[in-house]
């Protein structure tokens, strides 16, 4: 059996990297700043790039940072490969100010990026963007829906067989370790069976993720100077599952219980 940590395997690298899934997000951001006048957006947990470059495409001046320098040399060649050279830089989204010079329009977090700190690293982190934030700008993240997640408590979830025949048969399983502190870490575990005949067991892990309830988020932003403007269900976006695939309402309160992933856009005041 062997175990690793996802950010030090490519697994990440191609994520969202498609034709299809660029033109969603492209989609999904031009209607989201439609009613914005935006030049600048940093994404503070660029990743691979994959959910950013599509900000590229539609003309913003793009900037990314990250902890992972295997992921941010993986954005470099996602983005260039497209003509587009932004500034990528390692750095903790709760020391932003203390890298970014120059103020920008909108600051991102893409990913689920932001449970990965806990609530106080959340406050730090939205201090910090405030100050990284020219007058009136704007705060986006999107995160997985942890009031469903804490609720559930799952210590494992079935995925599709990638590989399902008589001779091959590999499965894939989602394991929850939760902890004392409130935490939750996140494994992967690929089964592999042959002829019959278990083959490997292959493991990749996530670090630590500290559930972000709503009522988290209507708390927090507020407190740190950002007015929540809209909340958004993305699960179309993510796990393309729309509102036909899941009888939803369109309303977003009316629907909260059977959204998976969602978006915030706020606004500093």
């Amino acid at each position: 059996m062997s175990e690793k940590l996802i950010y030090d395997t490519p697994a990440l690298y191609n994520q969202h990297m498609d034709d299809k899934s660029q033109q969603v997000f492209a989609e999904f951001y031009k209607t989201l700043f439609s009613e914005h006048t935006l030049k600048t957006i940093h994404d503070c947990s660029i990743g691979a790039g994959g959910t950013t470059l599509p900000l590229a495409k539609l003309g913003y001046d793009v900037s990314g940072s990250d902890l992972n320098e295997n992921l941010l040399n993986r954005s470099k060649v996602n983005f260039e490969q497209f003509g587009f050279f932004p500034h990528l830089f390692i750095a903790d989204f709760r020391e932003l100010d203390k890298h970014m010079d120059d103020p920008v329009d909108c600051v991102i977090s893409t990913g689920n990026s932001l449970p990965h700190v806990d609530t106080d690293g959340v406050c730090t982190f939205l201090q910090s963007a405030s100050k990284v934030l020219n007058k009136n700008g704007l705060l986006f993240f999107d995160i997985r829906n942890w009031d469903a997640i804490v609720e559930e408590r799952a210590i494992i979830h079935a995925i599709d067989p990638k590989i399902m025949t008589s001779d091959e048969h590999i499965s894939i399983y989602l394991l929850f370790n939760w902890h004392d502190n409130g935490s939750v870490t996140f494994s992967f575990a690929t089964s592999v069976d042959k002829s019959g005949k278990h083959v490997s067991m292959d493991i990749i892990s996530c670090p630590a993720y500290f559930p972000l309830l709503i009522n988290d988020i209507n708390v927090l932003l507020p407190r740190f100077g950002f007015g929540i403007l809209r909340y958004i269900d993305m699960d179309d976006i993510w796990l393309a599952q729309g509102m036909e695939k899941t009888g939803k309402s369109g309303d977003f309160e009316a629907d909260f219980a059977n959204i998976q992933w969602y978006g915030v856009l706020a606004q500093k005041i």
